[in-house]
């Protein structure tokens, strides 16, 4: 097995983006990874993103890629088939029906090795030892490496459907960050919050590419001045939540509905644990839907777009935007509003920053170029808003039939108790 096709396997999974080299990389990767705009590059797709959470490590990931080849795949399977000769041996008939509930798409695979013929099944070592023992720990036909092989065939049952399905070119990063629609497009993902860049040129960083906004003291001070309008920009959360208040102004404004977030009480406005989201109809009827966290993940999840890698979960999410919030609040993106008197505090772009969106630089990042993304903001917000309604009225249509059934049972139980009388 090339060392070099592994090295670049290893390097996708664990930065989002791989050199194109060696030669057979690409064999295994179309369909499955976009490729780079340049040619130079593989970039993570949301395909081996997803396939990814059904396994339990990054070598169990990269072994599924590596069993789309024929070779290694035939060997994996042959060792399976013996597996489940030996579990329809057993009394207990559910150890075979695990086993091939484990292995999935690839059951045809291990089946077609059942026959006694040139690939008939074996407990052998398959030849592969030494990449085994990287990817598995142990080699394959050990015991312990059978729902580990199980797994890998299964996810390898997928990669081969989706290779036959090209993906569209990723296009780098605009890395001054004023054209959202090329940094924000279908197929993207970014880091969790919090997260330093491990790859620059295709995956959204969860930092600031820049430093932090500094004043100059003195008008002849030579040292670059980077303005909050640079720092928004240059860090993908912070200008996402940015432009979500800022489409909460405009939405206001339009008097068309509302998105609202609010802060529950007893948390603090610089690290608030989670913030709540409220959106209101166009008579401004307000419900509650869920978390920032949760919004976030529907937005992204409309652009088409994942974190990365995944298993960053709402709450970890809500915890990661906390920080975020706190730098908003002190650069004067955000500012938290105190709620009347028994209400709750809530949050809204800072007047400062609202005036800045208009400006030279703010309007294309904002307006121009952001579009998609306001779009994606807004059509989320009320879909989720019609969703919480559709399940609201579910949920006391079934409370009203309990209640009903309720109410006959007792009704019924009293005229047999007087009949009875």
């Amino acid at each position: 097995m090339n060392e070099g096709i592994i090295t670049r396997l290893q390097q996708l999974i664990d930065a989002g983006a791989c050199l194109a080299k060696p030669e057979g990389l690409s064999e295994r990767l179309n369909g499955l990874a976009h490729p780079g705009a340049n040619g130079q590059y593989w970039v993570m797709s949301q395909r081996l993103l997803s396939l990814r959470s059904l396994l339990n490590s990054n070598q169990e990931w990269v072994a599924a890629v590596l069993a789309t080849e024929a070779e290694l795949r035939l060997a994996w399977c042959r060792l399976m088939a013996a597996r489940c000769k030996e579990a329809g041996e057993l009394t207990d008939p559910q150890v075979l029906v695990r086993l091939v509930s484990q292995l999935n798409g690839a059951a045809e695979w291990v089946d077609a090795c059942l026959d006694t013929g040139e690939n008939k099944p074996s407990l052998h070592a398959t030849g592969f030892a030494e990449l085994e023992r990287r990817l598995f720990a142990c080699t394959a036909e050990q015991s312990q490496a059978t729902p580990i092989v199980a797994r890998v065939l299964a996810a390898a049952s997928q990669l081969l459907v989706w290779q036959a399905e090209p993906l569209p070119a990723m296009s780098t990063l605009d890395l001054t960050g004023t054209k959202p629609n090329i940094n924000w497009c279908r197929g993207r993902l970014i880091n969790p919050p919090g997260l330093k860049a491990t790859e620059f040129q295709y995956v959204l960083g969860g930092t600031a590419s820049n430093t932090a906004p500094v004043k100059t003291r003195t008008e002849n001070d030579k040292t670059y001045t980077m303005t909050v309008m640079d720092w928004v920009l240059g860090h993908p959360w912070a200008y996402l939540l940015a432009l979500i208040v800022y489409e909460q102004n405009v939405w206001q404004v339009e008097a068309a509905g509302a998105l609202l977030l609010e802060l529950p009480n007893g948390q603090a406005p610089q690290q608030p644990t989670e913030v709540q989201v409220l959106v209101a109809n166009a008579e401004g009827d307000e419900l509650y839907c869920g978390t920032l966290g949760a919004f976030v993940l529907k937005v992204l999840s409309r652009l088409d777009m994942a974190v990365f890698p995944a298993d960053c979960n709402e709450a970890q999410l809500n915890a990661g935007l906390a920080q975020v919030i706190g730098d908003l609040l002190t650069h004067k993106v955000w500012r938290y509003v105190e709620g009347l008197s028994g209400e709750q505090g809530y949050y809204q772009i800072h007047p400062d920053f609202s005036d800045a969106c208009y400006g030279r630089k703010g309007q294309p990042s904002f307006s121009r170029f952001a579009r998609p993304l306001r779009q994606a903001v807004r059509s989320t917000a009320v879909q989720w808003r019609n969703d919480r309604q559709v399940q609201g009225s579910l949920r006391e249509g079934t409370a009203n039939l309990e209640r009903s059934a309720f109410q006959m049972s007792i009704t019924h139980e009293t005229s047999a108790n007087r009949g009875g009388l």
